[in-house]
């Protein structure tokens, strides 16, 4: 079974499937390249651009990022300004750990990560609206709002729909609507890891049925969620 870890901004994954159809979605991705447990190379991705997973003989581990991080916003800056996939060798290599628990494996992507400075200067936000929108995205990311439609979260934040829609999609570069499916698809995979059944995790991450989970994860990923954890 692939292993699948959680961070704030980001999900690492350690895949054991072999085949990805070619697909697009919301997070931005870095796939370690490499042999054995030593990655020299990265292959980015934005959001919304198609691509498919490198070979597993290769591609030892990747991250699904969220497109609000600060991670998100340095990968923009850095290396996709072209609107294309990029590869990047990186002046620190990434080492996997041999222990292969969690913690280690956390510490291991936030050392590389932190080593090839990737990281980005926060940008101060005087709008009003847009300290909403963060506070939605810090909720968000707490896995509220995942059962909710955008009209009653306007309505809690005391804005119109269209206004509220639109302040998140100039302020964050995606649509609400994608940000919440980003949000549901990372809680039905941290449901499922955590033991819970599939149909449990998709009713509570906001789907409307385990069909319906089935359906967005291939759509976003190009597999389906049953693939991941076989």
């Amino acid at each position: 079974m692939s292993r699948i870890v959680f961070d704030d901004e980001y999900v690492i994954v350690v895949p054991t499937f072999k085949e990805v159809v070619p697909h697009k979605h919301s997070f931005l991705h870095i796939f370690f390249l490499g042999d054995s447990r030593k990655c020299e190379e990265i292959f980015v991705t934005g959001s919304d651009m198609r691509h498919t997973m490198p070979s597993i003989d290769v591609c030892k581990a990747f991250l699904m990022i969220d497109p609000t991080s600060d991670l998100a916003d340095c990968l923009c800056e850095k290396h996709l300004s072209g609107g294309e996939p990029v590869h990047v060798r990186l002046s620190s290599p990434l080492l996997l750990p041999e222990d292969d628990t969690e913690g280690s494996l956390l510490s291991a992507i936030h050392d590389c990560l932190t080593a090839n400075a990737f990281q980005s200067e926060k940008k101060e936000q005087a709008d009003p609206e847009d300290y909403r929108v963060v506070k939605l995205i810090r909720e968000i990311r707490e896995y509220r709002h995942l059962e909710s439609r955008i009209d009653e979260i306007a309505r809690e934040f005391d804005l119109s729909e269209s206004r509220l829609s639109h302040v998140f999609k100039e302020s964050v570069g995606i649509s609400l609507k994608g940000y919440l499916t980003i949000a549901r698809l990372k809680y039905a995979y941290k449901l499922v890891m955590e033991g819970k059944s599939k149909t449990h995790a998709a009713l509570e991450a906001g789907f409307s049925s385990p069909a319906h989970l089935a359906f967005i994860c291939k759509k976003q990923m190009g597999i389906s969620i049953s693939e991941v954890l076989k």
